[in-house]
């Protein structure tokens, strides 16, 4: 076994998943299925268990993983888990692979952006609670990203969050403003 990947490597885009596949070298290596639209993205599993990893991009066929491409590198929106083979459990944000069982010592989040907080807080609500997801959208910013100012906000005292059926909401907390 090679040792785990720390970044995910966008080498390349395919039509179908065997041509995608044959542009992987080693863990953390990743290629885009793309047939008129985005499909899928193919890794090589970067635990270094040499397996091949299919994340569903296309919402058409079932549960589908977001894509964002904004920034430094590929963000894959929720966490990759595997519920069997190595077991790996990885988030991919900005190019980055945060670690969530294994290998988590050496885990780097990507640059933190303070302005991102402001707009998180205007974002908010102060009754109607909003996943990290909505909020992403409402201001166009990586979930990854909303969800650390969300949870830095939380921190601050200027937001309350809570987990209700395996989902985390916030909301700004009382008194609160976007400035």
């Amino acid at each position: 076994m090679t040792a785990p990947a720390r970044s995910l490597r966008l080498v390349g885009q395919a039509e179908y998943r065997d041509e995608a596949e044959a542009l992987l070298n080693g863990p953390g290596d990743a290629a885009l299925v793309v047939r008129g639209r985005i499909r899928s993205v193919v890794m090589t599993c970067p635990d270094g268990c040499g397996e091949t990893l299919v994340v569903n991009l296309d919402p058409r066929a079932d549960k589908a993983w977001r894509l964002d491409t904004r920034g430094e590198g590929v963000t894959l929106y929720p966490s990759v888990w595997r519920d069997g083979g190595c077991e790996s459990h990885f988030v991919v944000w900005r190019g980055v692979l945060i670690w969530c069982d294994r290998f988590t010592s050496g885990n780097v989040e990507p640059r933190y952006d303070p302005d991102v907080e402001k707009r998180v807080l205007a974002g908010m609500d102060a009754t109607i609670p909003l996943t990290a997801e909505a909020i992403a959208d409402a201001i166009d910013e990586i979930v990854w990203d909303a969800n650390r100012a969300a949870n830095r906000l939380v921190g601050k005292g200027r937001a309350r969050s809570w987990k209700q059926d395996g989902t985390w909401y916030f909301v700004r907390a009382d008194g609160e403003d976007d400035e």
